[in-house]
């Protein structure tokens, strides 16, 4: 049974559509993406010999190559092309290419009549772990498909040109992030299993021989990146991680919350494609329950099994970062759509598959795209103090709104902190230090902060800082407390009525009367800039 005719023009208006909220805005704001972007730009900097005196004393490079190392690669080679508002689009564009060219790459090696499966994956793509900017981790879920694809295509070839080419995706999906590589391997090793269930049929001593050999060689090829990732384990601080319930976790699953990105008027198109998902496996099931039959690639209902399990008792501490459960909801999602690409579908199916994907599209459009446009006004409004700061500037950010509030009051975005580094866009076009860098606390990240110049740490008050609901900061004390840093610029984002009288307020506000001038407020006034007098 051939693909529909009309199934690659679907893929691609469907890949189109899932451009549209990159490039129907100015910015594509996430959550931690600008601070990704400002770290891409400190390391441009430092590639380029630019600005190096003024770094030096508040960040350091990271000796090691660790994990969360691929979207800094990626970027700041983009830095060097485009402006930062298209670097980073441009950067989101790769990764929608990237998940859904490897998503319909790997069906297509497991069943050229699959693909038709494309137009459900390419929803995972837009997922609660990019809009959160966790994008190494989105990077290494994209490469996962590459990398599992490749490998079921050449596992049998001595082709030394094929075998670096896995090798390289297998270097790259180490440098993106843990969790990619974790199921790269688990995906691995089941359809290795599935392979030797299917072969033993014929001789089981050979099969076992294949299945070791290959497995083997898999090890090898991944070899630079597992001794990497075994210094990294060995680095890491180990302690006690608490998630949520197992419960918790089915209901994550059953609404398959990982698609709910923005708004929780998303609930609703997101479950619907839950339940989709889950109907279609059952129809999978009964056709396949009538062949009665084990196929090569069946190691992916072993997968599905494993990645189930592995959701409801998820190795946290293995996979570093937060909100791992959450960040692993979709992927048995991902495991039933991978394994229904070994089932033969009648045509109703597939065309009832590829409608069904085209509307979900549509229905999450049409609840995103005006609060991306929201949230790029207030990214443009932010932005547009860039002409007040000087190059080579240190500014202390006091973000009163994570969520993002229209002048009418309305949240822009209820389901998700989207505004937590708006500010460190101002620091992906110029030489800036910006406090809110978060990414400059882990040592697993290119771009380390100095503890003693740590704006985080060095401008607390009774162990409360900038980080807090509403922010504190002791301010006037940074200087000494850093043996002559100074804080040239304030900033304080979307100040609220709610707070002005807050202790930690009038606390900053005294400082800022006594150190520091109003030099401009935006169009909007939802950003104040401070200068030292």
């Amino acid at each position: 049974m051939k693909k529909p005719p009309f199934e690659p023009i679907l893929f691609t208006l469907l890949l189109l559509l899932a451009l549209v909220p990159i490039w129907s805005v100015t910015f594509f704001v996430t959550g931690d993406g600008p601070c990704h972007l400002y770290n891409s730009k400190i390391l441009l900097d430092w590639y380029r010999g630019e600005a190096l005196d003024f770094y030096k004393p508040f960040y350091f490079l990271n000796p090691n190559l660790d994990p969360n190392w691929l979207t800094n690669l990626i970027q700041v080679p983009l830095l060097m092309l485009f402006p930062a508002p298209v670097a980073e689009k441009v950067f989101f564009s790769l990764y929608i290419l990237l998940f859904a060219g490897g998503f319909r790459f790997l069906c297509r090696q497991i069943n050229p009549e699959a693909v038709f499966l494309s137009a459900l994956g390419i929803l995972f793509a837009w997922n609660h772990i990019v809009m959160m900017g966790f994008l190494n981790n989105a990077l290494s879920l994209a490469l996962w498909f590459w990398v599992l694809g490749y490998w079921w295509k050449v596992r049998a070839s001595r082709n030394i040109f094929a075998l670096l080419g896995l090798a390289f995706l297998l270097f790259a999906l180490y440098l993106a992030h843990p969790i990619g590589l974790f199921f790269a391997g688990l995906s691995i090793m089941a359809m290795l299993l599935g392979q030797f269930f299917y072969q033993q049929q014929s001789n089981r001593i050979t099969a076992l021989k294949t299945m070791l050999m290959q497995g083997v060689k898999v090890l090898l090829l991944s070899l630079p990146g597992l001794i990497l990732f075994a210094q990294f384990i060995l680095k890491r601080e180990w302690r006690p991680e608490t998630g949520p319930s197992w419960i918790k976790i089915l209901d994550n699953l059953v609404r398959l919350t990982a698609l709910i990105n923005l708004s929780r008027a998303e609930n609703a198109v997101a479950a619907a494609v839950s339940i989709f998902c889950v109907l279609l496996f059952v129809l999978a099931i009964r056709l396949r329950w009538r062949e009665r039959r084990w196929l090569e690639s069946d190691g992916l209902l072993i997968f599905v099994v494993i990645s189930f399990g592995v959701i409801l008792f998820p190795p946290s501490g293995l996979m570093g970062g937060l909100e791992v459960p959450l960040r692993m909801v979709m992927i048995p999602f991902i495991a039933l759509l991978l394994w229904m690409a070994t089932v033969k579908f009648p045509a109703w199916a597939k065309q009832t598959g590829m409608g069904f994907g085209l509307l979900a599209t549509l229905a999450f459009l049409g609840v995103r795209l005006p609060i991306h446009q929201a949230a790029s006004d207030y990214a443009e409004e932010v932005y547009s103090l860039r002409y007040q700061i000087p190059d080579q500037s240190r500014i202390l950010v006091l973000n009163y709104d994570w969520d993002g509030h229209t002048l009418e009051g309305k949240i822009i975005a209820d389901k998700i902190w989207l505004f937590t580094h708006l500010d460190c866009y101002l620091g992906a076009q110029s030489s800036l230090v910006i406090s809110d860098n978060y990414e400059a606390n882990f040592w697993y990240f290119p771009t380390v902060a100095h503890w003693e110049t740590n704006l985080y740490t060095q401008t607390d008050k009774d162990g409360i800082n900038f980080d807090y609901r509403p922010p504190r900061a002791d301010i006037l004390s940074f200087n000494r407390r850093t043996q002559g840093q100074e804080i040239d610029y304030v900033l304080l984002l979307s100040p609220s009525p709610e707070y002005a009288q807050h202790p930690y307020t009038l606390e900053i506000m005294e400082q800022l009367n006594q150190a520091y001038i109003k030099v401009s407020t935006t169009e909007l006034g939802r950003a104040i800039l401070y200068k030292k007098r």
